[in-house]
């Protein structure tokens, strides 16, 4: 069970907040339907924030939080018992009211103290906006569902309870809104969702979420435009602000239809005034207009605490007065101070601020996403002032923890690979090599599987995280495109954006290509071999990588020069995104598993040839290498493999009666003790990329013999193997000639060259 907490608590966290919207709905029909004050609401999320400490302390060990917790412990108890003192009543009301305002820090606390493990997708703070907004919206136009306000002003709240808690809501995720229009090229939803995202603040009748979006559109300008300037692009300038522009003209238009328009002028008419500039007169119309009437509120109250004894002047008055329910101020920092005292206050906000002080000092560099994170920041400490019920409502303090914790830079990178499987083949070994060699004191690694299986599963590091995206099989052409659209949804969901690099590591599998894309901007497409020679022509080849939307990644890794060369013949505009990087080998273990027993023994008297390789004809063209054993008496070949023509080599090989010099060994895990038995390690294919075959020849100082010219950033293969032509009669006399001349070919250290690869990749991943 720990193990599953550990590995899935992004996804709790993510369900959870994914489920606020629909706990929300059920409170307002608790409260309004069936008059019911303590709703499944102050339930669920009681458990939850039970849940989260629990597993902070015993599932995660971090045993320091225990301080904070019992000092706020020790706080509980003295406010109970000025409770149980001076009013003798109610307690359960006091009780509910302490925990909804101590909920933020308390979850706060746990969260921060977890904070490398928490990575909460922007898209999934999207999609929770979106159903807040779906569930005001569809109400709205069927002219069902509360109103914001009991009397006199307009506006709709469909089926929720507190249109100030709502509007917190809304006015917090809006930037968050902007940084996933910014990232996405889908035009049609970004339109949909805009809309109904303006009919709903401008319907709901509060001022907050309009004023939100203002400040958050306004800071979305001021860096747009200070990029825009440094990279010299007035013109852009000049056009967003004729944009600004059209959509001032066009709020003129549409603000009088709506209840935002009527309740302002609602309000003037009460306060008998002609003009909204007369408000900023005097003092009172100031309260009554802009605070609605907090200020007021905010004297009661004090004049309350002031009377109070000094006991609950330090430890609160709470939230029954003379047994009626106390008027909140609406004034988070005041309705804690009077609510909880001057000792609650300096609890509350003394770990509260210490831990923002903390996550500022660990702040992401400047970009969108961060400009827009600190704008929700920004608006969470403005509308903690002046609208309340942000950091007091357990429905939105929520959310503040989420968005202060989205502006930490995590001490460690956040890692992502895509792969099909991990059975044994040339393009598995290499993942496998690749992330056993990272650093894992600066990387988190997830890998994800279209099918978790495969013997090289047990070699992986134990620190990274295998996960399986399955591909449906369905026969139902239908039922299956909606199986596979709706995991892809939901992998969207939790997902989008949320790694600091992804890579599509198979190359050919369409699924990881969009598992790579949506985790990462900083993403990368790494192509193991020359597709040149897969696709004939220039339609086939622009077909299969357009198919990809090669052109949206970052990165296009090629482990040859050669199939980089291939690549840019098509696509020379894309020079600037691709390096070559070849594959990563364990040089000790392949030397180390090396000196393992088996049971075949090198023939006396012959040259060993040794092929280690999928048994696929359409690249690898083994028969070729067959046909020297034919030819050339001295050669027996053991062929290390298995693969879909492998019963079609051993047929031939029968054919040919060579069943006696040519031995099928079948997969093995280890084919290292093979390999260095031989004399030489041959590879006759039509195609390569760079074979990690090559590097493991070269580990163990084989000669090699191959039909494939290739060479990557560091070694170029004709200096360390003998290339032969690819035509038949050709190739057995070049090996003859590779025999009877004994010539033997530059040895290689590869340890260097893995360090040097690695620093390569190290320096994309930590862009």
């Amino acid at each position: 069970m720990e193990q599953f907490i550990k590995k899935n608590i992004n996804i709790i966290l993510a369900i959870f907040i994914l489920i606020q919207p629909i706990i929300d709905l059920l409170t307002g029909l608790c409260l309004h339907v069936f008059n019911i004050n303590f709703t499944v609401g102050i339930i669920i999320r009681i458990m939850f924030l039970f849940f989260i400490s629990i597993i902070t302390l015993f599932t995660f060990k971090k045993k320091k939080i225990l301080i904070p917790y019992f000092i706020i412990g020790i706080y509980f108890i003295f406010y109970i018992i000025g409770v149980l003192l001076f009013k003798n009543n109610n307690l359960f009301q006091e009780l509910q009211g302490l925990i909804k305002v101590f909920y933020f820090p308390i979850l706060f606390i746990s969260l921060y103290s977890i904070k490398d493990e928490i990575r909460i997708s922007s898209l999934t703070l999207l999609t929770t906006l979106f159903l807040y907004l779906f569930l005001i919206f569809i109400p709205l136009i069927l002219g069902i569902g509360f109103k914001s306000y009991e009397i006199t002003k307009a506006g709709t709240l469909g089926f929720f309870n507190s249109a100030n808690e709502i509007s917190g809501i809304i006015s917090l995720l809006t930037p968050v809104m902007l940084i996933v229009f910014i990232t996405s090229k889908k035009i049609i939803p970004i339109l949909i969702f805009s809309i109904i995202y303006l009919v709903v603040i401008l319907m709901v009748g509060t001022k907050t979420p309009l004023l939100s979006l203002g400040i958050t559109l306004i800071m979305a300008i001021l860096y747009f435009w200070n990029y825009s300037f440094k990279e010299k692009k007035y013109k852009n300038i000049i056009i967003s602000f004729i944009l600004i522009i059209i959509s001032v003209l066009s709020l003129i238009i549409i603000i009088p239809k709506t209840n935002f328009y009527k309740n302002i002028k609602t309000h003037l008419d009460y306060l008998k005034l002609d003009n909204i500039t007369e408000v900023f007169t005097d003092k009172e119309l100031i309260d009554h207009f802009i605070f609605s009437q907090r200020l007021t509120f905010l004297e009661k109250k004090s004049t309350i605490y002031n009377k109070a004894p000094l006991y609950q002047q330090l430890f609160g008055i709470g939230y029954i007065n003379n047994k009626k329910v106390t008027k909140l101020i609406e004034i988070d920092y005041f309705d804690i101070l009077y609510s909880h005292g001057i000792i609650g206050f300096i609890i509350y906000f003394s770990l509260v601020i210490y831990i923002i002080y903390k996550v500022l000092n660990k702040a992401k560099k400047l970009n969108f996403e961060t400009q827009m994170f600190h704008t929700s920041f920004l608006l969470i400490i403005i509308l903690s002032f002046f609208t309340g019920h942000i950091i007091t409502a357990p429905s939105v303090s929520l959310l503040v923890v989420i968005i202060i914790l989205s502006l930490i830079e995590k001490s460690k990178k956040d890692l992502l690979f895509a792969s099909k499987f991990l059975n044994i083949g040339g393009i598995e070994i290499a993942q496998v090599n690749l992330l056993n060699s990272l650093d894992y004191n600066k990387y988190n690694v997830t890998l994800i599987l279209e099918e978790k299986k495969g013997s090289l599963l047990s070699k992986l590091n134990a620190n990274v995280k295998v996960k399986e995206l399955k591909v449906s099989t369905c026969k139902i052409v239908v039922l299956r495109k909606i199986i596979n659209l709706s995991r892809q949804i939901i992998f969207k969901i939790f997902n989008y954006h949320n790694y600091d690099f992804s890579c599509c590591y198979t190359t050919y599998s369409y699924s990881c290509n969009k598992i790579a894309q949506i985790a990462s901007i900083n993403n990368a497409f790494y192509v193991h071999s020359d597709y040149n020679n897969v696709y004939k022509n220039e339609l086939e080849f622009k077909e299969f990588f357009d198919s990809r939307k090669i052109t949206n990644y970052k990165h296009l890794i090629f482990v040859s020069n050669e199939s980089k060369n291939s690549f840019l013949k098509y696509y020379k505009e894309l020079e600037k995104k691709t390096k070559v990087i070849n594959n990563l080998i364990d040089v000790e273990e392949i030397k180390n598993k090396s000196k393992e027993n088996v049971s075949e023994t090198k023939p006396k008297n012959k040259k060993l040839f040794v092929f280690v390789g999928r048994l696929d004809d359409s690249s690898k063209k083994l028969k070729r290498a067959i046909n020297l054993v034919k030819e050339i008496k001295e050669i027996n070949l053991w062929i290390i493999g298995d693969g879909p023509d492998r019963k079609m080599y051993e047929d031939y090989t029968k054919k040919l009666k060579l069943t006696d010099r040519i031995t099928f060994t079948g997969k093995k895990n280890n084919p290292y003790p093979y390999m260095i038995k031989a004399d030489y390690i041959i590879l006759t294919s039509d195609y390569e990329g760079f074979p990690v075959t090559y590097l493991e020849a070269l580990t163990l100082n084989k000669d090699i013999i191959t039909t494939i010219r290739t060479s990557d950033e560091l070694i170029d293969m004709k200096d360390y193997a003998h290339i032969i032509e690819k035509d038949d009669k050709k190739m057995v006399n070049e090996v003859k000639d590779i025999l009877k001349e004994n010539r033997k070919k530059k040895k290689i250290d590869l340890s260097k060259y893995q360090k040097k690869r690695l620093e390569e990749l190290e320096k994309i991943f930590n862009e």
